[in-house]
């Protein structure tokens, strides 16, 4: 039998599950919706942050350091992609956008396996080894950083996206491309830069899973799906709606974790999944 406390536990995880989800699914959610590229290596990028992170712990000793290195070298990384790669995606067919990604992704995770096999890599030390108590209930101090920062994260790109030049030039391009480009809005300028911000937020998404888990190459498998579940659960054109949509994707995870065996935590999301895409096309919150 399971006790209260165990059930609780396991919805505070997903909770917290459910913002990182959210933080990881953005970036995606930007580039979809604004580039109109689907990037099945979005995944495979958040693993790749996720060793940058382990490589910069075990040499240094310096946790925040890996985050400013992984920034760093995902700025770099974005803007790479952008102009050698993804900018000859936008406006092809769809098959041929997914053919090219998912490559992308096997590079990055083949890469993976040759560095690091399959062997899962984790932190040595943690930022906040300790728990915090209400009650009978326990809440590790890592898994809560983890989402307040990640919601603080989505709550800036909400301010960016609603209050600043570009950020409003990036919503006009999401409604009408053309329209954009008649009014003076530098369209290739907003592709490069909002790719560029979706590369970084994964990295910061792979640095804050690696407080939290470990890392092996086949981590982009399982954050690609879920991240593409959640953007799908959301629909295109609200920030608020991939917050509300990762949440419920974490609590189904949380309580999965809870009730069924680790191999099959994920049917409950599966089945979510379908029933919105059946009965929502367009998503929980999404315009188009």
């Amino acid at each position: 039998m399971l006790s209260m406390v165990s059930i609780i536990e396991a919805l505070i995880t997903g909770l917290i599950l459910g913002a990182l989800y959210s933080l990881a699914s953005l970036g995606l959610s930007l580039v979809f919706g604004v580039l109109d590229v689907i990037n099945f290596a979005h995944g495979d990028m958040i693993m790749l942050a996720s060793y940058i992170v382990f490589l910069v712990v075990m040499a240094t000793g310096q946790l925040w350091l890996s985050l400013l290195v992984s920034v760093i070298t995902f700025t770099a990384l974005g803007l790479l992609l952008y102009f050698g790669l993804i900018h000859r995606l936008i406006g092809k067919e769809p098959l041929i956008q997914i053919a090219i990604t998912v490559g992308l992704g096997l590079v990055l995770q083949n890469i993976a396996l040759a560095l690091f096999r399959a062997e899962p890599k984790a932190l040595p030390t943690s930022p906040f080894p300790f728990g915090i108590h209400i009650g009978p209930v326990s809440i590790s101090a890592n898994r809560l950083f983890v989402a307040v920062i990640s919601v603080a994260l989505i709550a800036i790109v909400q301010l960016y996206l609603s209050k600043t030049k570009y950020g409003l030039a990036s919503l006009a391009v999401v409604e009408n491309r053309e329209a954009a480009w008649l009014v003076g809005i530098n369209v290739p300028l907003i592709y490069a830069l909002t790719f560029t911000i979706g590369v970084v937020l994964s990295a910061i998404a792979g640095f804050l899973w690696m407080l939290i888990g470990n890392v092996d190459p086949y981590l982009g498998v399982i954050f690609g799906l879920i991240c593409w579940i959640i953007v799908a659960l959301a629909g295109l054109g609200s920030v608020s709606g991939i917050l509300v949509s990762g949440i419920i994707v974490g609590l189904l995870d949380g309580l999965g974790s809870l009730f069924l065996t680790p191999s099959g935590k994920y049917i409950p999301i599966y089945i979510a999944f379908i029933l919105t895409v059946w009965l929502r096309p367009r998503g929980l919150f999404g315009r188009r």
